[in-house]
């Protein structure tokens, strides 16, 4: 039937029901009348459609018919009876009915359309059969008032169950006088029961996770029972199907003469807000760690430099006014010292600060392990020597053992772990070994450095490796570094994929163990000795142009050019730069990046773009910005190649033979 909402399956239920009734009404007044068709009709403007029909073997034997005339007024469509219609009418009638005689009950109205009463071979001139169709006209306004009803509380309904739906809202019922609990259609979806589960108040606590949550629940409904005051609650549920559920609940209670006989409410699955405010809370936990770590940094690295640079300052001041020779040196080496340190600071710093943030990468080479180690141990001998420790080195492979990987950070490892170890130990020996083992097709660098210093404790063993976590007890700052050096360790054999193990035990020492995979390598060692340059290069005149807004940074490489008999011109700035080289022609210039006024990307492409350098001139970059995107920036912009800062000697040689060949060859 077409005024039906199928959508409803209790709209469908409806329907059934009104057609039940219905037909039984249409029978009724056949039986009534003594005909054998009866119709119920629903007249349209342009149709007239049989809803239902007493028998199936008498005509109509159409769902519709066209309609006589519009239907406004009624009588002009379908006049009451036989007896008051047209002959045209008539005619139209015996067509589509196969009848001459009918009677017409009252119009009702069902879902907005107008329907009606039509019995077919009725006598209309018989009283009797206008009272009987009177009384079936009222059955059927009983019939339809009835459906109308029932379709209104159902639509209502639906209505609430959607609208429970769309929020995730449930609502529950208990009844205490009999302990009977009800649950919508919402409530089971939440608790992910089927339909025909029967809950009980029991079994519905049960569902609560055991533990605060289901305690909670008992002591929220006990208080409410005792004094009928509202309850509103977050709680975590266990489903029927094993999943937790985060709900809010709502109850109140019906008071009786100072008793309790009824429990409603509500409860809302709320998961979503529950783990994003546990979202939420663990970054803020994070952020708050990770504001605190940073603090530490700070504060850390705020007193660390206050060292270095007061030995740095300080003896240079004293520098100034001394006289003597040996003091002089004795003051300059202890600043040296200081600026080592502060290096070392720096670095350590940057590298920590480059693994945190995921911006660190390794850089493979070929190398010789051999003198790679070799010049590690060199040092801290010294240093051993100093402190009157004795040490003790074991190299198991020989001076041709070429490896592949990252040796500024391998070497980077054995200093810190060697620069710990000394720290820690006044007194006894440090044993070094380190040898080249292959694991069944991988080569494995293995080290194992050993001490005799004060040791850990477990307690401080179990957080070595966490930054920050040096023996703040210690009132010695000797024995108190900046805090990185273990951690930065940890992380890079973690990120060479090897492996560092510690053991320890407080007073008798530590031993560290590493374990780092490489490849094996032939390298050319030509490339691994000092830079030479032919007496015929050096006769070679050559223009050389140091750009750096540091003066210091100017005066170091002016002293590596100086061995070379090179005196190189100065620029504070790109600007500079660029007006000294519209003025002169350069052979080399060595580019700092970060400026002010003009940086050394800027100036170098201005350099380029207006032809500044002669044919076989060469831009190179020195600057402390080391990234992979800082280089392509130097490259795009004509610098033929990339110093790292600090320099050292053997680059700048190099870099000075590139010029001298390259301007051999024009000349």
């Amino acid at each position: 039937m077409v005024y039906f909402d199928e959508q409803s399956s209790l709209n469908v239920k409806l329907e059934h029901q009104l057609t039940a009734s219905l037909t039984s009404l249409v029978q009724r007044g056949c039986d009534s009348f003594g005909v054998f068709q009866g119709l119920l009709l629903q007249l349209d403007e342009e149709t007239i459609n049989i809803l239902v029909k007493a028998s199936s073997a008498y005509a109509p034997n159409f769902k519709s018919v066209p309609s006589f005339s519009t239907c406004v007024p009624v009588d002009n469509c379908f006049p009451v009876n036989s007896a008051k219609c047209s002959t045209a009418f008539k005619q139209w009638f015996s067509t589509y009915f196969n009848a001459e005689k009918y009677i017409r009950g009252r119009v009702h109205t069902l879902d907005g359309s107008q329907v009606c009463l039509v019995f077919i071979n009725a006598c209309p001139e018989q009283p009797v059969n206008l009272d009987k169709l009177s009384l079936l006209d009222d059955c059927l306004s009983v019939i339809l008032d009835k459906f109308h009803l029932e379709k209104a509380e159902t639509n209502q309904n639906t209505l609430y169950e959607k609208l429970q739906s769309v929020a995730n809202i449930g609502t529950w019922e208990v009844d205490l006088t009999t302990n009977a609990l009800s649950w919508s259609s919402q409530t089971r979806l939440i608790h992910e029961v089927s339909e025909d589960f029967v809950p009980t108040l029991e079994t519905a606590i049960s569902f609560y996770k055991e533990g605060f949550d289901r305690d909670e629940i008992n002591r929220i409904v006990s208080h409410t029972v005792a004094t009928g005051e509202p309850w509103s609650a977050t709680l975590e549920l266990v489903s029927a199907k094993g999943n937790s559920v985060w709900i809010e609940t709502h109850g109140m209670a019906e008071m009786k003469h100072g008793k309790c006989i009824r429990l409603f409410g509500t409860c809302q699955n709320v998961n979503k807000s529950v783990q994003l405010r546990l979202e939420l809370e663990e970054r803020r936990r994070e952020a708050e760690a990770a504001s605190k770590e940073r603090g530490m940094l700070l504060s850390r690295i705020s007193h660390e430099l206050k060292t270095p640079l007061n030995g740095i300052t300080g003896m240079l001041q004293a520098l100034k006014f001394e006289n003597k020779e040996n003091v002089r040196m004795r003051k300059a080496d202890v600043a040296l010292h200081s600026a080592d340190r502060l290096l070392s600071l720096i670095n350590d710093v940057l590298d920590y600060t480059s693994i945190i943030n995921g911006e660190f990468s390794l850089k493979y080479s070929d190398f010789c392990a051999r003198s790679l180690i070799e010049d590690i141990l060199d040092v801290f001998k010294t240093k051993c020597a100093e402190k009157g420790v004795r040490f003790y080195a074991v190299l198991s492979f020989d001076e041709n053992t070429y490896v592949h990987g990252d040796a500024a950070r391998i070497s980077q490892v054995i200093t810190n772990l060697l620069s710990n170890a000394v720290k820690f130990t006044p007194k006894g020996y440090i044993s070094v070994q380190v040898t080249l083992k292959h694991q069944g097709d991988v080569p494995i660098l293995l080290a194992s450095i050993e001490d005799t210093g004060v040791g850990m404790s477990d307690e401080i063993l179990s957080r070595i490796f966490r930054p920050f976590q040096n023996d703040t007890a210690s009132a010695s700052e000797e024995l108190n570094g900046n805090g990185l050096g273990l951690s930065i360790v940890n992380q890079l054999v973690g990120k060479m994929d090897g492996e560092l193990e510690v053991r320890s035990s407080a007073g008798k020492g530590s031993c560290f163990d590493i374990a780092i995979p490489v490849e094996m390598a032939v390298l050319d060692k030509e490339k691994q000795s000092d830079v030479v340059l032919s007496s015929d290069l050096l006769n070679v005149p050559l223009n050389v142009l140091v750009v750096d807004d540091n003066d210091i940074n100017r005066f170091v490489l002016a002293s590596m050019l100086e061995k070379f008999n090179y005196l190189p011109d100065e620029a504070e700035n790109g600007e500079v730069a660029v007006q000294m080289a519209r003025a002169k022609k350069y052979d080399i210039i060595f580019m700092d990046c970060a400026m002010p006024v003009l940086d050394g990307v800027s100036a170098t492409k201005i350099i380029v773009q207006e032809n500044l350098l002669p044919k076989h001139g060469r831009i190179v970059a020195v600057t402390a910005n080391t990234t992979p995107e800082d280089k392509t920036n130097c490259s795009n912009a004509g610098m033929a190649d990339f110093l790292a800062k600090p320099v050292v000697q053997n680059d700048v040689t190099l870099q000075v033979r590139h010029a001298l060949n390259a301007k051999s060859v024009t000349a």
